[in-house]
């Protein structure tokens, strides 16, 4: 009789213990996405405040993709439809409300970039690309590691895709 009650000892110290490892790992995912969810604040209220801007100047109806860039300043931008259905993108500097406004179909679209991008340098991963302005003319900003995993740094006129900046091997 004793010799079962060691045995079931044992089976329920081991249970208690996958169970604790279970819970345990559950507590740490729990942490990540709590973590994640706060890093994204930011980007998520610059996105609706550009969204309200553009909406509210009546420079775009609809918001199709936004993004975010840094370098030596924050650039938060918008691409979607104005009122006449035509390609619309906004460009706002970090906390500004001052909006430029371009017309997608007179420059390079962010596909074209990349294409672009691809064919001169050969990117091994293109971790971020943006709108942005350069000398206050609209561009297109990409950073991309490269096959040696070095980080670069390659600016893009929005107009003929003409390269304004390059900053490689970082």
């Amino acid at each position: 009789m004793e010799m079962r009650s060691t045995v079931h000892g044992r089976r329920g110290k081991r249970l208690r213990h996958w169970l604790l490892g279970i819970l345990m790992f559950l507590f740490i995912i729990l942490i990540g996405v709590s973590i994640l969810g706060e890093a994204q604040k930011p980007v998520d209220t610059a996105k609706e405040r550009v969204t309200k801007i553009a909406k509210q100047s009546n420079k775009l109806t609809s918001v199709s993709k936004f993004y975010r860039i840094s370098r030596q300043k924050v650039y938060y931008s918008a691409v979607g439809e104005n009122k006449k259905h035509q390609k619309v993108g906004v460009i706002v500097q970090g906390k500004s409300d001052k909006l430029t406004t371009i017309n997608m179909t007179d420059g390079l679209s962010e596909k074209q970039v990349k294409k672009l991008a691809n064919k001169q340098f050969h990117p091994k991963k293109v971790t971020s690309i943006g709108l942005a302005l350069y000398k206050q003319v609209p561009v297109w900003q990409l950073t991309f590691v490269d096959k040696d995993n070095n980080l670069n740094f390659i600016t893009y006129q929005f107009s003929d895709g003409k390269q304004v900046q390059t900053i490689r091997h970082l």
